[in-house]
């Protein structure tokens, strides 16, 4: 009898701590006791069990939900290293902040809309009181796991969803997924630089406050429902409500920031490619390799092929094969052009000698010469900025030299340094963003970055892909990639399909003008 009892004893401990871990497994924001106004624009709403969560308004229409089950108040999400999503000053005044509790739920009133929260189930509706609309409404209370946070908003039959970033060739998501996950991919389907925010042409948006992955369902599994999630252990989501995209596209550069401005040469045509690396040899043959303006062809090789080593000023009896070359080229056949990176491609670097100051020289000395001729110099980053040991000379960098001695005025990133994406590239672009103005006599800067995230936008460019060859396929989808980048609010760069186009049309006019066809990448 008394193992009989050991049994039943042990049997009741283990079906109470199965119990116990599956309702600790997901819980939800529901079973709602009351909401009280803290501040100006700030509610504390408290569960029965006497946990918390908290309402924020950053303005009239804009409101933040956090709610973690650990006690934590709002705070900026982790990031190593450190970055950030809001700007430095997101709010707007809130002049009218009313909290009321009829019992069976608890509401928020501001001038431009209502917040009304189910006390029971822990449903949220809101209305734009300006239009005397409703906005939104969920589906599902806001659900906590350990790695997961998600929620499922109710979607109308003749409403579209619009953002996520560059999701390559898409950029309206009704019936479809997107994942806000950096992939390094950009061929349709892919992403690169997604943004965990979207908007409604039911008037409202959505932006996760992560720089966790996730992924939103626009009824593809589930017609008539809206599934979010993120990879997160906590629920940090701001809301917008508002009348047109317009509106909506300002709510979120309220809270992240505008896009950049480019400086002026920034709306030419750039020329990228490394002019640090290759070797050319004559060929014996004369039918193979690039034709070029001495008559001879030549075979190109990122390897010691026995021929001359090209530079950046030509300064090796190698100037056909430099980048002053390609300036010269531009000039004489009338095709203005506002910037070149004279170091695009892996190993090339800007110098050839031992140390990094006078590669620094090296590259100078081409920043003299382009500038003279209306042109602005950049660079092409695959490591880290900053000098740093262990780095060969060759590949070195000092991005405050660069920008102060060398006068570098273009930054463009590659997936071997911010390729990480999520916070580390916004916070690599945000360094130079404050770099480039400080060591520039205030220059403007001018990033093109891959990997972005919320908030990107007020750093930088995105640059849309390595595409090569003449794949029509690859304009198809970047019509739509285009489309959805600037509906999430991206500024965009060109694709390379488009930076060689534009260097074809070049190379087109010259051999009409000289009768002999230059090489495609000098």
């Amino acid at each position: 009898m008394q193992i009989i009892k050991h049994i039943r004893l042990l049997y009741i401990i283990v079906f109470t701590l199965v119990i116990y871990s599956v309702s600790n497994a997901q819980q939800t924001i529901s079973d709602i006791q009351s909401g009280k106004k803290t501040d100006g624009h700030t509610a504390e709403v408290t569960f029965n069990d006497n946990r918390h969560f908290y309402i924020d308004f950053y303005g009239e229409n804009i409101f933040r939900i956090f709610c973690s089950l650990n006690g934590d108040k709002p705070h900026d999400p982790m990031a190593k290293p450190p970055a950030k999503i809001l700007v430095d000053q997101p709010r707007k005044t809130v002049s009218k902040f009313i909290i009321a509790d009829n019992g069976k739920e608890i509401s928020i009133t501001t001038k431009a809309m209502k917040l009304a929260i189910d006390k029971q189930s822990g449903i949220f509706k809101a209305s734009n009181l300006l239009t005397q609309k409703p906005a939104f409404q969920f589906l599902t209370p806001i659900s906590i796991e350990k790695n997961k946070v998600s929620v499922s908003l109710a979607e109308l039959p003749d409403e579209y969803f619009f953002g996520g970033g560059v999701q390559n060739g898409r950029f309206t998501h009704k019936g479809k997924i997107i994942t806000i996950e950096n992939q390094n991919s950009w061929t349709d389907g892919g992403v690169a630089s997604p943004n965990p925010f979207y908007w409604s042409n039911g008037g409202y948006g959505v932006m996760w406050h992560s720089f966790k992955p996730g992924r939103y369902d626009f009824g593809a599994t589930e017609k008539g429902k809206v599934k979010l999630f993120h990879n997160d252990s906590y629920f940090d989501v701001f809301f917008m409500v508002n009348d047109t995209p317009v509106a909506l596209l300002n709510d979120f550069y309220q809270l992240t920031g505008h896009p950049v401005l480019l400086p002026k040469f920034g709306f030419y045509e750039g020329h990228l490619n490394a002019y640090n690396r290759d070797y050319w040899k004559e060929d014996s043959t004369g039918t193979r390799g690039i034709l070029f303006e001495d008559g001879k062809r030549y075979a190109e090789s990122q390897t010691n092929n026995g021929g001359v080593k090209e530079s950046l000023n030509g300064e090796k009896n190698n100037y056909q094969f430099s980048a002053r070359g390609v300036i010269d080229r531009y000039t004489k056949h009338d095709m203005p052009f506002g910037w070149i990176l004279p170091n695009d491609g892996y190993g090339a670097g800007y110098g050839q000698t031992g140390t990094l100051d006078s590669n620094i020289l090296n590259l100078k000395s081409l920043g003299d010469y382009a500038r003279a001729n209306g042109v602005e110099i950049g660079l092409w980053t695959q490591s880290d900025l900053h000098p740093k040991e262990g780095i060969s000379a060759l590949l070195q960098r000092d991005i405050v030299k660069e920008v102060r001695d060398a006068g570098v005025r273009v930054l463009k990133t590659d997936v071997a340094w911010v390729g990480a994406g999520y916070s580390f590239g916004l916070n690599g672009v945000a360094d130079v963003a404050a770099i480039m103005p400080k060591y520039g006599n205030n220059a403007r800067p001018f990033i093109i970055s891959l990997d972005g995230w919320a908030g990107t936008q007020r750093y930088a460019t995105i640059w849309t892909g390595d595409q090569t060859g003449g794949n029509w396929e690859y304009i198809r989808f970047h019509i739509p990639t285009y489309l959805g980048s600037g509906l999430s609010v991206n500024p965009i760069s060109p694709p390379t399909w488009m930076v060689f186009l534009a260097a074809k049309m070049s190379r087109l006019i010259s051999a009409t003008s000289s009768g002999k066809p230059l090489h495609p990448c000098n």
